[in-house]
């Protein structure tokens, strides 16, 4: 048989090519451009890294910011970077071959070992360190299976940031929350004894209390009211405004209207001492009547602040172009150029001295500006330093004039209507003083301190007004309101709800209720008895002063 011998100048050309390939290999693993071999065997293909390709990979964990661990399947640590043994405060020889749940709290061991059990997962423990007290850290595992087993990779992250974060957080919350509540508490302790003062100054006037000390002690009792009611509105007004709660009731307005009303309430008192001119133009703006007179209040009762008797304050309204601009002008003791770019921050006053002896909270000009920009306009200040007066002045856009009128009515004489009313109030004097007020004023009142007492009486007297506070014992005003609203001879009624709070949301709480109008504390006896002798169903959307 004939035989073909192998042709060794082939098997020298293939070891020839093999030989270029292993050493063209060997210079590419020697030039760091390999980065892993993959070996083909009868088990599958293996994957060897080479120690130039895990070097860039092993510097990126050992600079971590967290901790870094490699387990086995039972927990065992393979690896773990510097900063897993800084956290637990151990040498790194130390910290490789041990369990990990060595490093685990003891209440924590189990959730762990669930954790490893499912192989991949996210979880929280505290940390054995070197300090008293268990390190919160997070855990995110993962699994990599391979021919050579499983190995579980573990991150763990210290939480201690960001815990200290959301407790400030919480912190910051609840103070905020204590705050409003503080709030709401003084209003509502404050007010109380205020509607007792206010009814009882209506009192002096309506019995024509005689002599020069009556006299005196009424203006004293209204004046001291009216100054109380201030700083608590103002009080509440700028926290509303700066947690965007105040809502504004916009319409077509006549500026000049609302100038002569607001500066007429400091003319006829003879008490200020001071001459204020008023000068105005026709103009309409778009806004809330009750917060643009707030806005010109305050400016005029800053001047009279800082101006000494005698002097003269001028009030002027002007159009200019597209805008009307409303100015409050003194000759009073003026604005520091030092002070004058803050004086509409919170708190800051002209007068600085040690007892603070032209009184209020420093919030009234913050309030002139928050409640002039929730307008859509501007107000600006000027002086020419101590001594020399300052200027204030309000820019508002201007609208064309509406067709009907400004809807200001002309007073005229109203024939009191005696009603029989029911007064629900726990406060014995605020009670009395009002109970007293309204029998002057013509109107039949029974009145009790609680609301089941109350509600025993509607059953008896069939009144046509209720009077009800809301913070009653036992049964408050709004479940009150409800079982009268429940009755047939309730459904009728007129019923009134008094509060010393105010909060946003209190008179819509009432009109769900049941109520027809939502009052505050001092409430105005003159409006009040008003309202009860017409007789007419409101809204108790809107919250009367």
């Amino acid at each position: 048989m004939f035989r073909r011998r192998p042709d060794t100048r082939d098997e020298t050309e293939t070891l020839r090519v093999r030989l270029a390939e292993a050493e063209e290999m060997l210079r590419a693993i020697q030039h760091g451009e390999i980065d892993a071999l993959v070996v083909e065997g009868d088990g599958g293909n293996q994957v060897y890294t080479l120690h130039s390709a895990e070097e860039p990979y092993r510097d990126l964990v050992e600079q971590m910011q967290e901790g870094a661990v490699v387990l086995t399947g039972r927990g065992d640590i393979l690896y773990a970077n510097a900063r897993f043994a800084a956290l637990v405060g151990v040498a790194l020889e130390s910290v490789v071959g041990s369990r990990f749940n060595r490093f685990v709290s003891a209440s924590d061991r189990d959730d762990l070992e669930t954790l490893l059990a499912a192989g991949s997962g996210r979880g929280r423990c505290g940390l054995l360190g070197p300090d008293s007290g268990p390190l919160e850290v997070s855990l995110s595992l993962t699994t990599i299976r391979s021919a050579h087993g499983e190995r579980r990779n573990l991150i763990v992250t210290d939480m201690t940031e960001l815990l200290e974060a959301h407790s400030n957080c919480d912190r910051a919350a609840r103070d905020s929350r204590t705050k409003d509540e503080f709030l709401a508490l003084l209003a509502h302790e404050l007010r109380n004894p205020l509607g007792a003062i206010t009814a009882a100054g209506q009192v002096l006037k309506m019995t024509h209390a005689d002599g020069a000390a009556a006299t005196r002690a009424h203006d004293v009792i209204a004046r001291q009211v009216g100054h109380i009611t201030q700083l608590i509105d103002d009080l509440l007004d700028i926290e509303r405004v700066v947690s965007g709660k105040i809502r504004l009731n916009r319409h077509p307005l006549d500026l000049a209207d609302i100038v002569c009303r607001a500066v007429a309430t400091f003319a006829d008192d003879v008490r200020l001492a001071r001459h204020i001119d008023v000068s105005t133009e026709p103009a309409w703006v778009d806004g809330d009547a009750v917060r643009i007179e707030q806005v010109l209040t305050n400016l005029v009762t800053n001047a009279v602040k800082y101006t000494p008797p005698g002097g003269r304050i001028r009030v002027a309204m002007r159009t200019d172009g597209a805008d009307v601009v409303l100015s409050v002008e003194d000759a009073g003791f003026g604005i520091s150029p030092a002070l004058l770019p803050f004086i509409f921050d919170m708190y800051v006053q002209a007068d600085q001295t040690i007892d603070r002896a032209r009184g209020g909270l420093g919030i009234g000009l913050a309030l002139v500006r928050r409640l002039v920009e929730l307008h859509g306009g501007t107000v600006a200040a000027s002086s020419d330093g101590e001594g020399r007066g300052s200027t204030f002045s309000v820019r508002l856009r201007k609208i064309p004039s509406p067709e009907m009128s400004s809807g200001v009515s002309v007073p005229r004489e109203r024939r009191v209507t005696p009603r029989r009313v029911l007064l629900i109030e726990d406060s014995g004097e605020a009670r009395e003083m009002l109970r007293i007020v309204l029998e002057l004023a013509g109107h039949v009142v029974y009145d009790t301190p609680d609301g089941v007492r109350g509600i025993e009486l509607l059953n008896i007297v069939h009144p046509h007004v209720g009077i009800i506070d809301v913070s009653l014992p036992s049964m408050d005003g709004y479940q009150v309101a409800k079982r009268i609203r429940e009755k047939p001879q309730g459904r009728g009624m007129l019923l009134v709800a008094l509060t010393g709070g105010s909060s946003p949301g209190d008179s819509k709480h009432s009109l769900e209720h049941g109520f027809d109008y939502h009052l505050v504390k001092p409430v105005d006896p003159e409006y009040l008895t008003r309202l009860i002798s017409e007789g007419v169903k409101g809204s108790a959307n809107e919250t009367f002063a």
